[in-house]
């Protein structure tokens, strides 16, 4: 025999083939011979006897022999204990026996497919589920299942919370698990419906099965979400989990929750070292968060640590979190210590309490410093509605403070709050002045910042025990606060200003150039320091009232001073013009009457009893033409005006000495004008007054002294 003869090999492998082929055709033959249709469906129908379930196949049952031997079925309802109520449906299963136990006689079901398995899970009131018996051991007679590959088509998960209602519902469940004997790998797909919106889950993972436990070594899982105009959100799950369906009850290590979104741009890692899981709660001795958020302008940043986490049916809950969070816009930045026990109520109700808080505000508003805060308080909130209430006592700079803020909507979010500061002294935070003094308000050119109004939406109140800025003094301020990027107004503003009271209304709106509307009714305040404080001007002293009428266009106090326009009414009493004594003047005469041309002299005073004015402001000049001063011995009439861009006075006024005090003077004009700077204002006679009428200049000189002669003559005795 020629071993290497074509011949020869050609006829070993037809007469093999043909062996085979008709091995297989017996056992075939044998299969439908020995298969008893009748007889299957009584067997599955005792399978779950002893759970008190029925198996029923209402479809047809087919057997099934290459390329692996084993059974077709159409139809497979079971039952929920004690009733007929179907609790799992199957469309069509597919079950393959191994080839070389069934050699032996042996039924092993290495292989299975299931079509359209649909499953109600409940979860009763005492924690347990409604499949749970399903779990449990149990003899299977001829039949041993030792899974080699499973595959899951089309297959719906329906779970209920009998407790909460909650409903949720896995979709178009995909399955493969391949090389279940060794080292397998497992791969899941579907889509969960049931709560905003839907969402889809994808898991791969190496699958350990020993006995009644399922390890997921290196699980990766991702839930995907998409909304309209957000983007797509992810969830991705990382690490090893272990599965006890004998106990019901899981076990993970080095876990690893990463959600990250697209619009907003969001990043956000929970890190569970070790956690332990039944159906009746989830517990961690430690987790820990961190990630970062940009929407815009806007980005947040956290970092935090919870210790003892329990998460169960109602809610999440830690012992304690200590975390710390940052928020910054612009160049503006807001850092936040918490230190607090959390507890997230039906996964969407938050509580913090008792909240220990540390702000800390850095912006270029306060080159100089930052604004710290130390508070104690409480925190809630609830996700579903995007709102978060915080409630706190405590410090600010040592000042005493406390705060009632609700926040609505987390990308663009809407306050209201209800803010109290015991003193607030903004000069501390401001650049120091270069003689480091405190520049009068008006007069200051630094830009005044608001584009940190492009991300405040804020109403409410404020309450300032004392507040500063530059020499500008108020008290007992109350006012109703509206910040937009659009505006900032106060409203009902009230304020104990200079011995006297404030009430009315600012409103800044914010334009290329911004624009202020200043609304306000002073009483009994002491204007001396008003005016030095906004003006730099320190020549009027008394007590009175007035009213406040002014709009004004720039992007600084200084040009706000050079633009404002409106009017402005106010009456003293019991005040003092400094820079000139006109009763010492008139006492005086003749002999002081050179005197009347001259700078103005500090130390002395015109004292009054009454003084009013009405002002036309128009572009930074205000005009008046009623100016009244009465005081028992002197009579000041007349009008003029104050440049407050040039810091000017030019006034003309008409002195005249009480007749009743001084019968001598009687008659007596001074007509007196002020010009010049106006802290240094020059008094000097106003001799166009007393030339008025005369056209040429002889006329004018004897007239001028003729009017001298007068004056001289009746004062002489």
């Amino acid at each position: 025999m020629k071993w290497n003869s074509g011949r020869l090999w050609l006829r070993i492998t037809v007469y093999s083939l043909l062996t085979l082929l008709t091995l297989l055709v017996v056992v075939q033959s044998l299969i439908l011979w020995k298969f008893d249709e009748h007889a299957v469906r009584e067997t599955l129908g005792r399978v779950l006897q002893e759970q008190h379930r029925n198996v029923t196949v209402r479809g047809a049952i087919k057997p099934h022999v290459l390329p692996f031997p084993g059974l077709d079925i159409d139809r497979i309802d079971i039952s929920q204990p004690g009733n007929a109520t179907p609790a799992i449906t199957v469309d069509h299963l597919e079950a393959r026996l191994a080839w070389l136990p069934l050699l032996f006689g042996e039924l092993e079901v290495s292989k299975l497919r299931v079509d359209g398995l649909k499953v109600q899970v409940v979860r009763h009131p005492d924690s347990s589920l409604s499949i749970a018996d399903l779990f449990q051991r149990r003899d299977t007679g001829r039949f041993r299942v030792k899974l080699d590959t499973l595959r899951l088509r089309e297959s719906e998960l329906d779970y209920l919370d009998e407790s909460t209602q909650h409903h949720q519902t896995l979709n178009t469940l995909s399955l493969d698990a391949d090389g279940l004997r060794g080292d397998a790998h497992l791969s899941v797909g579907a889509l969960l419906s049931g709560g905003r919106r839907p969402l889809r889950l994808a898991l791969e993972t190496p699958l350990t099965i020993q006995d009644d436990q399922v390890t997921l070594s290196q699980l990766q899982a991702v839930v995907m979400s998409e909304v309209e105009g957000l983007g797509e959100s992810k969830l991705n799950a990382n690490g090893l989990l272990r599965l006890n369906f004998a106990a019901l009850q899981a076990t993970g290590e080095q876990l690893a929750l990463t959600l990250s979104s697209d619009n907003p741009k969001s990043g956000f890692t929970l890190r569970v070292p070790a956690f332990s899981a039944s159906f009746k709660e989830i517990t961690t001795p430690l987790a820990t968060l961190d990630g970062q958020l940009t929407y815009g302008q806007t980005h947040y940043e956290a970092v935090a640590r919870f210790d003892n986490v329990k998460l169960d049916e109602a809610g999440l809950n830690a012992d304690h979190m200590a975390g710390d969070f940052s928020w910054s816009v612009g160049r503006q930045r807001i850092n936040l210590k918490l230190n607090a026990p959390f507890t997230l109520l039906g996964m969407n109700q938050i509580r913090m309490q008792p909240l220990s808080l540390m702000a800390q505000v850095v912006t270029p508003l306060l080159p100089r410093g930052q604004l710290v805060a130390k508070m104690d308080g409480a925190l809630d909130g609830t996700l579903d509605d995007d709102q978060l209430n915080l409630r706190v006592a405590g410090t600010l700079d040592g000042s005493d403070m406390a705060i009632t803020v609700s926040q609505y909507g987390f990308l663009k979010p809407r306050h209201e709050a209800t803010v109290t500061i015991g003193k607030l002294d903004l000069n501390r935070y401001l650049p120091e002045s270069k003689d480091n003094a405190a520049v009068a308000l008006f007069q200051d050119t630094r830009p005044i910042p608001l584009d940190w109004l492009d991300y405040v939406d804020l109403s409410g109140k404020v309450t300032i025990g004392e507040l500063a800025f530059g020499r500008f003094r108020v008290n007992d301020v109350t006012a109703s606060v509206l910040a937009t990027p659009q505006q900032l107004a106060l409203d009902q503003l009230s304020a104990s200003i200079y011995q006297g009271r404030l009430e009315g209304s600012v409103r800044l709106q914010r334009e290329q150039k911004p624009k202020l509307e200043l609304k306000q009714k002073l009483n009994a305040m002491h204007i001396r320091p008003l005016l030095l404080d906004l003006f730099n001007f320190s020549r009027l002293d008394g007590v009175g009232s007035g009213e406040v009428d002014v709009r004004a266009q720039g992007t600084s106090f200084a040009e706000l001073r050079n633009t404002m326009s409106g009017t402005v009414a106010m009456s003293l009493n019991k005040g003092a013009l400094s820079g000139i004594d006109l009763v010492a003047a008139l006492k005086n005469l003749p002999s002081e009457l050179k005197q009347w041309n001259g700078a103005a002299n500090p130390n002395q005073k015109t004292t009054f009893s009454t003084l009013s004015a009405s002002l036309q402001l128009e572009q930074g000049v205000a005009r008046n033409q009623d100016l009244k001063l009465a005081s028992q011995l002197v009579n000041v009439s007349g009008g003029g005006k104050l440049d407050l861009i040039q810091s000017i006075i030019d006034y003309t006024l008409d002195v005249q000495a009480n007749p009743h005090e001084f019968s001598r003077l009687k008659g007596v004009n001074v007509p007196l004008k002020i010009t010049g700077p106006i802290n240094s204002p020059v008094y000097a006679l106003d001799f166009n007054a007393m030339v008025k009428g005369k056209k040429t200049e002889s006329e004018k000189q004897d007239a001028l002294k003729q009017q001298l002669k007068k004056q001289i003559t009746t004062i002489l005795p």
